[in-house]
């Protein structure tokens, strides 16, 4: 009986087996990064980058062919390869700045749809053009590898939020919250990170710029090993690190007389305080410095918002939450002129070793 068994599962196996594709890593070229622009006439532009692992360095080769859909685009890529393109390892998918001002979700879905993309994959908007940004050279891991840790660093240690592929997707279709997505570009031979692409539906509306990066990610997402510089006075300048944040929204008044209240707590730790020594007593001083900057420029970014009719803090869906037979309708039509109160806790935990 166990002989007839195993004869069965191997029978199986063998079946099985004979369905699967065999792709063999030498005789096919692995998509690693897609740059999508708009090339005018309802049509667009796709760059493919391809790594060509060496000895001592990852090299990129870079195809490039204009289409009306991602579909076409990548068909027509295909006439120009040696061998098949295979998508199944993309770190990143690049949209350039005047494609993602006319809308991006087409060319967003199509990769939602393909099962051998991950949902962790990372989305970002260049200014300019994502052809250009990919066929500069970066770093020895090739450009891919490069571009996805700069943006993994940056959104787990620095200043952008949490933001890929099933994030920007969830945003979308939530009636109570807009996407973003980095803002990146290339300056010679380097690339930065420029800020943030704000989104009314697919479409970008607006910009949030390096220096508002810190205030923008304690509205959005959580710090848990943040740094930021504190300007006291003309001279006087204060650097915390080990930034750890939470945020809390909550809503006061009647469903059709809305007050939102959002509370931002941080504690950290004083990296640096120059030209003069830092003393404990100047401790409630920096606090109070802290919170007063958090809540002047949360509330400058917020209006911002209301005025631009997004909303990527998602405060929609905190409402949602809290009141019974809500309806998205009629909570944006008075959403440009809701009331916002921000309100912040800061607490400095310590000043280092030396204390």
């Amino acid at each position: 009986m166990k002989r007839t068994a195993l004869l069965w599962i191997a029978l199986v196996a063998a079946l099985l087996s004979g369905c699967l594709r065999k792709e063999i890593l030498d005789d096919i070229s692995i998509e690693s990064a897609i740059g999508l622009d708009d090339a005018g006439a309802s049509k667009i532009r796709g760059t493919v980058l391809i790594p060509i692992y060496k000895k001592e360095e990852t090299t990129n080769k870079t195809l490039t062919s204009v289409s009306i859909s991602v579909n076409d685009l990548l068909e027509e890529l295909q006439h120009q390869a040696s061998e098949p393109l295979v998508n199944g390892s993309i770190e990143i998918l690049l949209y350039g700045k005047r494609l993602a001002e006319k809308g991006i979700f087409p060319f967003v879905d199509h990769f939602h749809r393909d099962a051998s993309i991950g949902t962790g994959l990372y989305l970002a908007v260049v200014d300019g053009t994502a052809e250009r940004l990919l066929k500069g050279h970066y770093g020895r891991q090739g450009n891919a590898i490069y571009l996805s840790n700069l943006l993994k660093h940056n959104i787990e240690q620095r200043d952008i939020p949490k933001t890929n592929l099933h994030l920007f997707l969830k945003a979308y279709y939530a009636d109570g919250q807009d996407p973003f997505l980095p803002y990146i570009r290339r300056a010679g031979k380097n690339v930065y990170i420029q800020g943030i692409a704000l989104f009314r539906g697919d479409r970008v509306v607006d910009y949030i710029q390096r220096n508002d990066l810190f205030f923008f990610k304690i509205l959005t997402d959580a710090y848990t090993e943040g740094t930021h510089t504190l300007r006291i006075d003309h001279n006087l300048y204060i650097s915390i690190k080990n930034i750890a944040t939470s945020r809390n929204i909550s809503f006061s008044g009647s469903q059709t007389q809305p007050h939102v209240h959002i509370h931002l707590s941080l504690e950290g730790v004083v990296r640096e305080y120059k030209p003069t020594p830092f003393s404990p007593s100047i401790r409630p001083l920096i606090e109070r410095q802290f919170e007063k900057e958090i809540k002047k420029k949360t509330s400058e970014l917020i209006k911002r918002f209301q005025q631009q009719q997004i909303d990527p803090i998602g405060i929609g869906e905190w409402a949602k939450s809290h009141y019974r037979r809500f309806r998205y309708r009629d909570f944006y039509r008075r959403y440009r002129d809701l009331p916002v109160h921000v309100t912040a806790d800061v607490r400095i935990r310590d000043t280092g070793i030396i204390e």
